[in-house]
């Protein structure tokens, strides 16, 4: 992880192991994809992928989610 401008970035990697075992590599870059999850020189920024996770965790769409994810952790 990588902090700059007051965030924290992460690759695809790092961002799905840091918000817990539901998310992997490759639903972090179907969010940028489908979502609009930033990506800059091959990073994304944390806190808007933990956003997008919890609105996707609440959603009643698709199968329910595990919460793994503590900021605290990062």
């Amino acid at each position: 992880m990588l902090y700059a401008n007051g965030r924290y970035w992460g690759t695809d990697v790092e961002i799905a192991k840091a918000l817990g075992s539901d998310v992997n590599p490759a639903t972090v870059r179907r969010w940028h994809d489908r979502k609009g999850l930033t990506k800059i020189h091959g990073r994304y920024p944390l806190d808007q992928a933990a956003q997008i996770e919890a609105n996707t965790r609440k959603s009643k769409r698709g199968r329910p989610r595990q919460v793994d994810f503590h900021p605290a952790l990062v």
